[in-house]
């Protein structure tokens, strides 16, 4: 673990990250308007180091320590960050595992802490930055019916892989994959769950992965879970 000056739109800050790329230990990222639309979903803000081809994602604190200083020294300072439990290190982790499940992932460079408590950006990832990738929620949203639901069945096959690990995806929306110029997914914002052993506790942790408002309406969410359930029959897997 190293210590990095970041400079993000100006402001600096210092942070405890764990380098895997060879990031400067001096960085200046900027703020262009594709990061505003980022941030449209969720609690994290995103910066640019245009030079290096890195996305920076830095997760906001959910309670403020001036307004809610008690939760703020329970949760953020003892829970996540002296005990090493922030978001950044989580997703890193679990980025590695959708790997070793066979599933490409955006590439994780450096991640790390905020050195001052009382920055509100505390947890720091940073990934490769692919331009030239999709939305999956655009490229979804872009289909025909018939070009929409072959879409979904791509993302459920490659969670079944996942499940055939003992994982799932805790966040399973089209906006947590990228579609590269190829065609291929590439999974992003990589949380996962290991998969409950006792039968039904894992049929409703199945269940609950699939949500009818993250896949844009109960339509889709039946078919993801018939198609799932279908799979994992004729496999003899845990549904």
């Amino acid at each position: 673990m190293t210590f990095h000056r970041v400079s993000l739109g100006g402001v600096a800050r210092w942070y405890l990250i764990r380098n895997l790329a060879s990031l400067p230990a001096k960085t200046s990222l900027s703020h262009p308007a594709a990061m505003e639309t980022l941030e449209q979903v969720g609690s994290s803000a995103f910066y640019l180091d245009e030079a290096g081809g890195s996305l920076y994602k830095l997760v906001r604190d959910k309670y403020d320590w001036r307004k809610q200083t008690v939760k703020w020294l329970l949760r953020e300072l003892l829970d996540k960050r002296l005990s090493g439990r922030i978001a950044a290190a989580r997703e890193y982790r679990s980025n590695r595992i959708i790997r070793r499940a066979g599933l490409r992932t955006i590439s994780c460079r450096a991640y790390g802490i905020a050195l001052n408590p009382c920055n509100p950006l505390g947890s720091l990832y940073a990934m490769e930055y692919l331009d030239e990738a999709r939305s999956g929620e655009r490229h979804f949203l872009a289909q025909d019916a018939a070009g929409r639901r072959d879409f979904l069945l791509r993302m459920c096959d490659e969670a079944l892989q996942l499940i055939a690990h003992g994982y799932t995806h805790r966040d399973f929306h089209f906006g947590n994959v990228l579609v590269d110029t190829r065609g291929e997914l590439i999974w992003i914002d990589t949380h996962v769950r290991r998969l409950p052993r006792e039968h039904a506790r894992r049929q409703a942790c199945l269940e609950a992965m699939l949500s009818p408002t993250k896949l844009k309406g109960e339509q889709y969410r039946q078919l993801a879970l018939e198609h799932i359930r279908s799979a994992l029959e004729n496999t003899k897997g845990p549904v």
